[in-house]
């Protein structure tokens, strides 16, 4: 995975500047609400085995539209880590990609582990059917193959912002002590598979809500992968699922 990631990181970095989205939720004047689905350069990047599907979406997730023109993130100086974790987290929650991409730099820099960890730990808050610990994912293995780079830095921490939080299932979710939760063998849906994993990565405070939101999506699940690429519907797409599995 560490050659793959090398490989491409290049041609992610040349096309950075037109995969981010200028907002993931809008709301028109008659509260109808859109919302734009995740990048799925990045975990691609990552996890896909075939440089020509890679490339192919890649190409198709590239939207001059909404180019940008992001500039290197400056680093903070003299703040402690557990000051750096706390803002990070606020600053992500509200949406505040300015000074988020700042203090998720000089965390992951100082320290990587605890960057990871907070990262996941956002992405379980949301809302279960979201790609958030997908892309999560996707980051640690980039970071443990080639370290912090600022334009993909950027693009994973402007997703996590941009995509508005939606915490009312955490707010709700009651808590549950098994720690054993069984995901059935024939089960396709990659945003649950991607939740599960991250939570199996580390202890968190909150864990106890977080299996119980991931067996109410299990029992409830819906939602599968649909994106198009090249005119083609990819649904509960098999190397995604293979590769999310494989990740120790």
């Amino acid at each position: 995975m560490k050659s793959r990631i090398e490989k491409r990181v290049a041609k992610v970095i040349e096309n950075a500047d037109t995969l981010d989205k200028r907002a993931y939720l809008t709301v028109d004047c008659d509260g109808v609400i859109k919302r734009k689905k995740m990048n799925f350069s990045i975990p691609l990047m990552v996890f896909c085995k075939s440089d020509e599907m890679f490339m192919r979406v890649l190409e198709r997730e590239s939207n001059r539209t909404e180019r940008f023109k992001e500039k290197k993130i400056d680093r903070l100086s003299n703040i402690p880590i557990d000051k750096l974790k706390e803002n990070f987290i606020k600053l992500v929650i509200k949406g505040e990609l300015e000074f988020s991409k700042k203090y998720g730099k000089e965390l992951a820099l100082k320290d990587k582990e605890e960057f990871i960890k907070t990262l996941f730990n956002l992405s379980l808050m949301d809302n279960i059917y979201f790609y958030k610990p997908l892309m999560a994912l996707a980051m640690r293995e980039i970071l443990n193959a080639v370290g912090w780079i600022d334009e993909i830095g950027y693009l994973v921490i402007s997703y996590f912002t941009k995509q508005r939080y939606d915490l009312s299932c955490l707010e709700s979710s009651e808590e549950i002590e098994d720690r054993s939760i069984e995901i059935p063998k024939d089960f396709e849906n990659l945003a649950l598979l991607a939740y599960k994993k991250v939570l199996e990565s580390y202890s968190y405070k909150n864990e106890k809500k977080y299996r119980m939101m991931l067996l109410n999506g299990i029992k409830n699940q819906d939602k599968a992968l649909q994106w198009e690429v090249g005119g083609e519907l990819l649904n509960n797409t098999k190397f995604l699922i293979e590769a999310v599995a494989e990740i120790d």
